[in-house]
């Protein structure tokens, strides 16, 4: 196998018992669009005036929110204003606009499609060498909340979402584009890396992943409508066509080995 490199180090800034406070309060999303892709600032200092040392030693979630990471990036740039955030803390778009969340409709059962699988209750999704690189679960038994592993070519980490916490490569978005479009359609890309993933929700309870570009072990991971491809050879064809429900692993592959 070849080696690993893992340049990201997931250095939780901000500490995870706070980010899931202010992950409750929004709703699983930004406060201002809705994305599930979050990112967490603290709006009572001015971007990127800010003291970092500071910055890292003391959070009042009082003065915090989760933003998507292309609202904290106009944050640091001063295009938004720390009253607006404030507001925005106090009225989350997933409160206000409950039927544009990235939830399910109903608490039911909830369904996911992967390359012409069918999952449902089943949270680990796509795990290749035993690493899992695509996880979905249900929060509130509805707001989804994931966690990816975005590899490149060199197999290098270059992003991670950790139940909707956002860490990547660069400090801020840099090369990646993250948009939480309409109905319910997040679509995550990096042109320099040629790496897309769009996850979408579908009558209410269905959830429909595709993928291009994803990597592990430098071998390719594509995910279309119908197939699930690892360096253009074709995993989990054995239970294509079918319904599984409870599953601990749905897809489960292992690279090539040269």
């Amino acid at each position: 196998m070849a080696e690993m490199h893992y340049p990201l180090k997931r250095r939780m800034v901000v500490p995870e018992a706070i980010q899931n406070q202010l992950k409750r309060e929004a709703h699983y999303g930004c406060v201002i669009c809705g994305c599930p892709v979050l990112e967490f600032i603290d709006f009572s200092r001015t971007g990127i005036q800010g003291d970092e040392l500071k910055r890292q030693k003391v959070f009042l979630p009082e003065n915090m929110v989760a933003v998507c990471p292309s609202h904290n990036n106009k944050f640091q740039i001063g295009e938004l204003e720390s009253a607006f955030l404030s507001t925005s803390k106090n009225t989350p778009f997933n409160r206000v606009h409950d039927d544009l969340a990235f939830a399910t409709t109903t608490p039911n059962e909830f369904t996911i499609s992967l390359g012409g699988c069918t999952f449902v209750n089943t949270s680990r999704l796509l795990v290749v060498d035993d690493f899992d690189l695509i996880s979905v679960k249900r929060m509130d038994q509805r707001f989804l909340v994931m966690d990816m592993n975005f590899f490149n070519r060199n197999n290098q980490l270059v992003g991670i979402i950790l139940e909707n916490s956002w860490s990547s490569e660069r400090s801020k978005i840099g090369d990646w584009d993250i948009e939480y479009l309409r109905p319910k359609r997040l679509v995550i890309e990096n042109k320099r890396e040629n790496m897309s993933f769009e996850a979408r929700i579908e009558n209410g309870n269905d959830l429909r992943i595709l993928a291009d570009g994803l990597r592990y072990n430098s071998q390719k991971i594509q995910i279309t409508q119908n197939e699930v491809l690892l360096d253009d050879r074709e995993v989990g064809a054995d239970i294509k066509g079918t319904v599984l429900t409870n599953y601990d692993v749905g897809i489960k592959a292992e690279t090539t080995i040269f």
